[in-house]
């Protein structure tokens, strides 16, 4: 699942931070709004929900390199 949009490519980048970190859990939405700086269209809330979503069940690994 990936962003088709500059709206959806931030939103994106703000949950797989919210993964790395260790703090990416269904109320994340709060958390994700708080941040951006545009407000969201239905559209947009439709995708942070889904990849909320999504990257819950494929989580990004940190690899100890």
């Amino acid at each position: 699942m990936g962003p088709t949009n500059d709206h959806e490519l931030a939103i994106a980048r703000l949950v797989d931070q919210l993964n790395i970190v260790g703090e990416l859990h269904a109320t994340a939405i709060e958390d994700v709004i708080s941040v951006l700086d545009f407000a969201l269209t239905k559209s947009d809330s439709e995708f942070l929900v889904k990849y909320i979503r999504w990257r819950m069940d494929n989580p990004i690994w940190k690899t100890n390199s």
